[in-house]
């Protein structure tokens, strides 16, 4: 007979595992000794004990990830068709019991939906400023401003972080940065204006393109 295991105590031992994992997904044994999620989620399944102890927060974690995700998945279905991992992954934990072979899936759970909450977050802050940024200078102004980030993200075909925020004002700005030290999370910065554009994907924003771009 297959093991199986009830899923929200699965799903909570998930939490747990992603906690100590310093919130990653670990494929393979790492140099510092950390076992990847799933073995770490087995083995404590199994009793065979681990690094961590399941608790009632992290059970409350679990019942809020399922919900969530519930949530989520709705949301993006009266949209269009929803995530086909988030989908999968959504389906699996809304099962009263789960697989041994599915907890590899599993264990990527607390992961999605800290990052589509934090894709929330970063829409619910842009939305305040959706109607009120205006571009900043001109093109081919050089300007120093304040800066807070909103979103970064590693594009991998341009090899670059892509870098959105706003500045003192509540103007948008966005510009690459090759290396994480030159994304600036809060402080100043300084460049040159390359362009003024509508974020088709933000409802329209005036964002202001810089590049050369240094943080003071």
């Amino acid at each position: 007979m297959k093991q199986q295991f009830s899923t929200l105590d699965a799903l909570a031992t998930a939490v747990a595992a992603y906690s100590y994992t310093e919130k990653r997904i670990v494929r393979v044994k790492l140099s510092d000794g950390k076992l990847p999620n799933r073995q770490l989620i087995t083995d404590y399944l199994l009793g065979r004990g681990g690094p961590f102890v399941v608790n009632d927060f992290h059970q409350k974690e679990a019942d809020g990830i399922v919900n969530y995700l519930q949530q989520t998945v709705i949301m993006q279905s009266l949209k269009g068709t929803p995530d086909r991992f988030l989908a999968q992954i959504t389906e699996l934990v809304t099962q009263q019991d789960v697989l041994e072979k599915d907890l590899g899936i599993l264990a990527w759970a607390p992961k999605l939906a800290d990052d589509y909450q934090k894709r929330d977050h970063v829409r619910e802050i842009s939305a305040r400023y959706e109607h009120s940024s205006r571009y900043v200078g001109r093109v081919g102004d050089k300007i120093e401003t304040g800066f807070t980030l909103l979103d970064k993200r590693y594009i991998k075909t341009m090899d670059c972080y892509a870098v959105y925020g706003y500045d003192d004002n509540g103007n948008c700005l966005f510009y690459w940065a090759k290396t994480l030290d030159k994304v600036c999370e809060v402080g100043r910065i300084k460049g040159r204006v390359k362009a003024h554009n509508e974020d088709e994907y933000r409802n329209k924003t005036c964002v202001t393109t810089l590049n050369y771009v240094k943080v003071i």
